[in-house]
């Protein structure tokens, strides 16, 4: 018997994501969760791992030409992008417990009633459905 392989959706964090490019030592786990999955995430991913990436870069840790690789595998990454504004009302809708760009995760796990992986604590503590890797 061949083994299925699993379509199981999760919705990934830009922490989660930010983690796995630049080797932390979650990254194998975080690896190995999403293996098989269909990784959902809104649109605007790119751009808060972009963000976290410069960040780091500023700082001193990552260095540019390391950064340009670690852009082209997130645009390489085969993830589903999902548009902001279906996930803006829910996101709002969530501001008393949720920062609001984390809101949008969460409206979209709620949406694909899918686990939403994260290494931001803050929001895993807030969010029954987050898994931490």
């Amino acid at each position: 018997m061949t083994p299925t392989k699993s379509t199981e959706a999760v919705v990934l964090d830009a922490s989660a994501m930010v983690d796995l490019l630049t080797g932390q030592s979650n990254a194998n786990a975080i690896r190995d969760f999403l293996r098989h999955k269909a990784v959902h995430v809104p649109a605007h991913f790119d751009a808060e791992v972009l963000s976290a990436l410069g960040r780091l870069c500023r700082a001193g840790h990552l260095h540019a030409d390391e950064v340009s690789e670690l852009l082209k595998a997130l645009r390489r990454a085969p993830f589903t992008r999902h548009q902001l504004h279906d996930l803006i009302e829910g996101a709002w809708a969530r501001r008393d417990t949720h920062r609001l760009v984390d809101g949008l995760y969460v409206e979209l796990a709620e949406r694909l009633r899918a686990s939403l992986v994260t290494t931001d604590q803050r929001l895993a503590g807030s969010y029954q459905s987050a898994r931490l890797p």
